[in-house]
């Protein structure tokens, strides 16, 4: 997939929303409310119905003008109903809503307000958000990292999820746009580009809800598996240049995401191969050693107290 972005005017010095729908016609109503509600309205939406069986049109038509639909012929997925968002989009500044999650009202002003108050160096700013679990259970988490953290985001993904964040335009015409060939964590794969070129902001407020569903990508372990593996690719090409403790650092981290999801999704053998290497790239890890514990007695991760730990750590 060209992830360069094509030529397009730049109408206003807003925001463009961008969002991607399959099916789901409910969430979509809650998140265009959230989009209406917010107290910034310098900005455009739209929605990129990934072909879905329901008609989405009279929904987005409930919004008047400033949100509008386009409509794929096919599936090709969220990365590519984003990408066909920004192709279509006119504002200065893009962000990006999933359809099963919605905003806080302040949300668009207070990330505008980071821009405005920065130099072009700034391309991106995230926000805190809250994670509804699909059993009621619920954590928030709130940003950590800001400035030039390219070396950091190549260990792992400080960036919150896509719904968090909003980006300078020229970043994507600089960088490109999402990767649509990748089985997922394409979002991470666009914030490791962005942040090799460009600083990073926060808004340290919770801005955002996000509301796991029973189908979400993250819950489907062999497509993120296939992504976690080209992503370790693309990243030890990145590093290979970096000292040796940085190299180390950092691929041992992907060891261990990689073996953590190969756990969850059953593969014993495969978790403990990728969790051992995890331990002996970078064996001052403390969440290694307790992952591959996990994976070698077999333990529930979902048991309670593991639960209560990991809400803990959160």
């Amino acid at each position: 997939m060209n992830t360069e972005l094509g030529s397009g005017s730049l109408n206003f010095l807003g925001v463009s929303i961008v969002i991607p729908v399959y099916e789901q016609p409910d969430l979509l109503t809650e998140a265009l409310d959230s989009v209406r509600a917010q107290t910034f309205n310098n900005f455009e939406a739209i929605v990129v119905d990934d072909n879905s069986d329901t008609n989405i049109q009279p929904i987005v038509d409930r919004y008047g003008d400033w949100a509008r639909l386009i409509v794929h012929d096919v599936n090709e997925g969220a990365a590519e109903a984003r990408n066909t968002g920004i192709e279509a989009s006119h504002g200065t500044y893009i962000a990006f809503l999933d359809a099963d999650d919605v905003w806080h009202p302040t949300k668009l002003e207070k990330q505008y307000a980071v821009f405005e108050e920065s130099n072009e160096e700034l391309g991106l700013v995230y926000t805190g958000f809250v994670q509804k679990e699909i059993d009621g259970t619920e954590w928030v988490r709130h940003p950590e990292e800001a400035g030039d953290i390219y070396l950091k985001e190549l260990e792992r993904d400080r960036i919150h999820p896509t719904s968090t964040v909003m980006i300078r335009r020229e970043c994507l015409d600089s960088v490109g746009v999402f990767d649509s060939s990748l089985s997922s964590r394409q979002d991470y794969d666009l914030w490791i580009r962005i942040t090799e070129h460009y600083d990073v902001g926060y808004v340290d407020d919770l801005l955002v809800e996000k509301r796991e569903q029973s189908d979400s990508i993250s819950k489907n372990f062999d497509s993120r598996i296939q992504g976690d593996l080209t992503v370790f690719e693309k990243v030890r090409e990145r590093v290979a240049n970096q000292d040796f403790l940085t190299r180390t650092r950092v691929l041992s981290y992907h060891h261990h995401v990689i073996g953590r999801d190969y756990e969850s999704n059953g593969n014993r053998w495969k978790a403990l191969q990728h969790l051992a290497l995890a331990i002996l790239r970078y064996p001052v890890r403390p969440i290694s050693w307790a992952m591959f514990v996990i994976a070698l007695l077999g333990i529930d991760r979902n048991g309670q107290l593991l639960t209560l730990a990991k809400n803990y750590i959160r």
